[in-house]
């Protein structure tokens, strides 16, 4: 039933007469929830004034002469007024809504705008539609000039994978952050770390918003790091080859000079000979641990899996603490993942053997979808993880150590540990990489 229904018209009529009849507040909130209805039915105001006079045509031609016109006049003027408190009412909160509403997106817009990060959206076609003033100054590209293209924006290597994201959030995928290499108006490459969402028009994908992050001196620092670990690693295994041969070498001409010495010593002193013997080939065999942990030819040659469980096996040799090594890679990693996977085990044993007063430890690698996965674990006196890191100017039992050298790897740490609870150390790294290659494990 609409306010414009007779019946309504009837219901409003008879609402009025009796409230100039007999005017009180039981009649009069009679109107203001016949106003509520009149509303609730979308009816507008200029209609409500209209129905209200043609209701107080009929009430006052049924009115005598010689009755109080202008008494009836302001009655039916707050029955009215009455009616129409909920139209007010209402506007009133839409103005507040309003009001809340326009704080919100001028706090919005301040944020977009000020952000140092690119704040952007796009089409359904990949077209930027909007981008902050942060966007802007990183790009080159302006809001006053038509869109650039999708292929301008995004570097070539990276392309087919932007398309590829961008297609799973337009089919109504989850949130995405990945990194791409972007090319700005002038030329020069930018990387960033975008993290992206569809936007969604009555539940379908219109196109995509995103934070887009410079990380291109973190990149660097990054590469820094990796190219100084590749020196350190060329400097360790410049150093085990001198260790393994040239040491070697050396040991091997003083055998054969006391060779020659102790044909010309009595008894007494060719056993005193032969003792030195004894001890000379005891170095070389510490000697070829200490080339062998210092860069395992074994690490290049069968993969990591053989070199921690070689390097375990030493370990346990020398500290006698019993060492379980498990697990598989299934194939090859990329050799910069090996290397710093081998170096993580063996700082972690070393911390073993030194610290942790250990009775067993454990070492597991496992494939995990597209990452490998390293646990090393032991049963000693385990540390409190916070304090021990935020001890400046300390080493922090390598633990700062390993988690650089997961930086350039986009790899992972996690170190749990409590007095008295023992540790394990959780290491995760992509599987795959520019460097990987396929190689059957052992």
């Amino acid at each position: 039933m609409t306010s414009g229904h007779p019946e309504f018209i009837g219901l409003y009529t008879s609402a009025l007469q009796a409230y100039l009849e007999s005017p009180g507040e039981a009649t009069l909130e009679e109107a203001y929830e016949l106003g509520r209805e009149a509303l609730a039915q979308e009816t507008s105001v200029l209609e409500m004034v209209s129905l209200h006079c043609e209701a107080l045509d009929q009430v006052l031609s049924h009115m005598s002469s010689g009755e109080n016109l202008r008494g009836a006049l302001k009655s039916a003027q707050r029955f009215l007024i009455e009616s129409l408190t909920p139209y007010e009412m209402t506007i009133s909160g839409y103005r507040e809504t309003n009001a809340a509403l326009q704080a919100t997106e001028e706090r919005y817009r301040d944020l977009f705008e000020n952000a140092n990060d690119i704040i952007f959206t796009t089409d359904s076609e990949g077209r930027l539609t909007s981008i902050n003033r942060a966007g802007e100054e990183i790009t080159g590209y302006y809001r006053d000039e038509p869109p650039p293209i999708p292929s301008d924006v995004v570097a070539l290597e990276n392309f087919e994978q932007a398309v590829r994201l961008f297609d799973q959030l337009m089919a109504g995928g989850t949130p995405i952050t990945h990194e791409f290499l972007i090319i700005a108006k002038d030329g020069h490459p930018v990387t960033v770390e975008v993290s992206a969402r569809p936007i969604l028009h009555e539940g379908k994908p219109v196109g995509v918003q995103g934070i887009a992050r410079d990380i291109t001196e973190r990149k660097r620092a990054e590469q820094a790091l990796h190219r100084l670990n590749e020196a350190l690693e060329d400097r360790a295994k410049h150093i085990a080859h001198e260790l393994h041969d040239e040491a070697s070498q050396l040991l091997v001409s003083v055998h054969i000079a006391l060779d020659g010495l102790a044909h010309n010593l009595q008894p007494s002193g060719q056993q005193t000979i032969k003792d030195i013997k004894e001890l000379i080939e005891q170095i070389e065999a510490e000697l070829r641990h200490l080339s062998h942990e210092l860069r395992p030819t074994i690490l290049d040659d069968l993969g990591l899996l053989p070199a921690v469980e070689f390097l375990a096996q030493g370990v346990s040799k020398r500290f006698g603490i019993p060492i379980s090594v498990e697990g598989n890679t299934n194939g090859r990693l990329s050799p910069q993942a090996e290397v710093a996977l081998y170096r993580i085990a063996q700082e972690a044993l070393n911390n073993t053997t030194r610290h942790a007063k250990a009775k067993h430890a454990w070492i597991r690698l496992e494939r995990e979808s597209d990452k490998v996965r390293l646990t090393i674990a032991d049963d000693g006196v385990g540390f409190d993880v916070q304090s021990v890191l935020g001890q400046k100017g300390r080493p922090g039992l390598g633990l700062i150590g390993m988690r650089e050298r997961l930086i350039p790897l986009q790899g992972e740490c996690m170190i749990s540990s409590s007095p008295g609870k023992g540790t394990e150390i959780s290491v995760l790294v992509p599987s795959e990489g520019e460097d990987a290659y396929s190689y059957p494990s052992r």
